[in-house]
């Protein structure tokens, strides 16, 4: 019992040191001067023998940074600096003298100046990435608090700033908001200690004009009545200990119009449609049925919310539209749909997304000129174009004919794990070693958007949009093409019985606090059916997924000269599990799938239809 005493003992000694020590041997960012605030020359150092390590031994390191202004909010990056993936200077660090695998960089006359913020406005954190060159390597630590600061789930490193005399703006909280007419927006501030004097200015697009006053205490409030949108500028200033702070925020405050009832135009689909005629055109059409209102949102708006941009309702409330007109031909558009002033999703359908957490390592060789968006306060967003060139097909494909069917040698390829680079320019050049193997089929493994870049695309997304790891769309219209060329067909894997979180699907109509797909989604079911679960799960019996199941299938067909299909988990199909099993004969099964296939057959009644369904024999017969 003495000797279960004694290691138990030194087990406790062991852990209660490594807690104590391991932030302080953890100190993978430092400032110095130790303790500097916003207003002081700052000097950021990074261990890069720490943490993760993936930078020891590079020989640049750059700090993609920015800082954090909002208390509240502690990992909110604003006045960013960096260009990820560029070997620009910007960001640049050096060594320091005498250390391998330390580097730092120096924010002069202070930090405040370097990076542009105002004097109204707090900082209360560094905020930083330490990236090599080419942005293929981060160096970071685990997720956690530290003493010096905190370290978030994707790696971003925030370095605490020494802040003891502020004031921050309680409410409204975020950057915009939504009013009916006639309700009122509650402004409030808070002081980090007593004030002598503390007041409330808004700027309406005017200057700044005093609301409210305090002498003692630390908060202060103001109802604001607006009579029309207005990007509002809040200012809350206050005098602390004798010192005089203040904050500053700027608010998009949207007082919504009703919604505009148009029918949709003839001859429009789901989606971006391009106006062949005018180039500075383009018509976003969004299916969202239960929704009070929408806006278009992107950089055709500043990333604000335009009165302009309030998209139009159909009489049958299914279906909002809105006609972009002024843009520049040829130009990448980044866009959102913000719904019922809470939903912020990208299109879905469409057929490129920005990722701002995951474009940054594609490599510009793969996919070159991504266009630069870093909003992850927004999340995923979709890319338009006008005036784009479409991809010319080689005469050989007119007179291509698939292999006989009953005779398929089938290679199933991932790209990513069959070749290094991950992209279609070097799989083409694989081809002849593929032929000689024997292949007359070529199955590639899920490659539409799915979530992160290394997978093997069961997770997917966004199910019109190419996802970007692996090249551009003419770069896989040039495999499929040059394959054919060879006597080789071309099979997408394709998933189907499911779709994941980052889906726009699944976040117009989700239940956050259930973390299930809300009752009225048109598209998936709220509760898994039966007992193989991946994802949240496609309602079959639906007609809206009957339809967006048909577009996906068709779009592949016409677009990219696909050859067929083979379908991932095609037992789970069915709203039918009687015990909570799918494994069962299911004729509603059987005729979800023929359906499908009646509708790929009027596409290309050619097309291949593999499924993979592990059903019962006289089911699978």
């Amino acid at each position: 019992m003495g000797l279960l005493k004694s290691v138990v003992s030194r087990v406790f000694v062991f852990v209660l040191i490594s807690a104590i020590t391991y932030p302080l041997q953890a100190q993978i960012a430092s400032i110095t001067p130790a303790g500097a605030g916003p207003d002081q020359a700052v000097t950021l150092t990074f261990d890069a023998s720490l943490g993760n390590k993936e930078l020891m031994g590079a020989t640049k390191v750059y700090v993609h940074h920015g800082v954090v202004t909002d208390k509240a909010n502690g990992t909110a990056w604003k006045y960013v600096k960096g260009n990820w993936g560029k070997d620009d200077g910007v960001g640049l660090m050096t060594k320091v003298p005498g250390q391998a695998n330390k580097w730092q960089i120096t924010f002069t006359p202070s930090l405040r100046a370097q990076f542009g913020v105002p004097s109204g406005e707090n900082i209360f954190r560094i905020a930083c990435v330490f990236r090599s060159a080419d942005g293929s390597k981060k160096g970071t630590i685990a997720a956690g608090e530290y003493g010096w600061g905190t370290v978030s789930s994707n790696g971003d490193i925030y370095v605490n700033l020494n802040v003891e005399n502020y004031v921050t703006l309680k409410s409204p909280t975020g950057t915009e908001g939504f009013l009916n007419p006639g309700q009122t927006l509650s402004i409030q501030g808070e002081a980090s200690a007593s004030v002598t004097d503390m007041k409330i200015w808004l700027n309406e697009g005017s200057g700044y004009s005093q609301k409210a006053s305090v002498s003692t205490g630390r908060t202060i409030s103001f109802t604001y009545i607006p009579t029309k949108s207005v990007e509002l500028g809040i200012r809350i200033t206050a005098t602390i200990n004798g010192k005089n702070v203040e904050t500053t925020q700027s608010y998009n405050l949207v007082v919504r119009q009703p919604v505009t009832i148009l029918p949709l135009p003839a001859g429009l689909q789901q989606g971006v449609n391009y106006n062949a005629a005018d180039p500075t055109k383009a018509t976003l059409v969004l299916l969202a049925p239960f929704k009070e209102y929408v806006y278009a949102v992107g950089d055709f708006t500043g990333w604000k919310i335009r009165d302009e941009y309030q998209m139009n309702r159909t009489p049958d409330g299914q279906y909002y539209w809105l006609e972009l007109t002024g843009l520049v031909p040829s130009k990448d558009y980044v866009y959102q749909y913000w719904i019922d002033g809470k939903i912020k999703v990208g299109d879905p359908y469409a057929r490129q997304v920005a990722d701002p957490w995951n474009d940054r390592y594609i490599e510009t060789s793969v996919f070159p000129g991504l266009p630069p968006y870093q909003r992850e306060d927004f999340g995923i967003a979709s890319v338009l174009k006008t005036n784009q060139t479409n991809y010319v097909w080689a005469s050989s494909e007119s007179s291509w004919k698939k292999p006989d069917i009953n005779h398929l040698v089938v290679y199933e390829l991932h790209i990513r794990d069959f070749i290094a680079s991950n992209s279609y320019t070097d799989l083409i050049d694989t081809l002849s070693y593929l032929k000689r193997l024997g292949v007359d089929a070529i199955e590639l493994m899920p490659l539409n958007e799915f979530e992160g870049n290394d997978s093997w695309g069961y997770n997917p997304s966004y199910f019109f949009a190419l996802d970007k790891y692996y090249g551009t769309a003419d770069k896989l219209k040039k495999f499929i093409e040059t394959a054919h060329q060879q006597g080789m067909a071309v099979i997408l894997d394709i998933v189907l019985n499911h779709a994941f979180g980052q889906s726009p699907m699944v976040q117009m109509y989700y239940d956050g606090a259930a973390g299930k797909p809300a009752a009225n989604n048109p598209w998936f079911n709220r509760e898994y059916v039966g007992q193989y679960q991946w994802g949240f799960d496609f309602n079959h019996e639906s007609n809206y997924t009957k339809k967006f199941i048909d577009d996906v299938n068709r779009y592949w067909l016409q677009e990219f000269h696909f050859d067929g299909f083979r379908f991932d988990f095609t037992k789970g199909f069915t709203n039918y599990a009687p015990g909570g099993s799918v494994d069962g004969f299911d004729q509603s099964r059987i005729n979800i799938l023929k359906r499908m296939s009646d509708e790929i057959k009027k596409v290309d009644p050619t097309a291949y239809i593999i499924l993979e369904h592990w059903g019962p024999a006289n089911e699978e017969a």
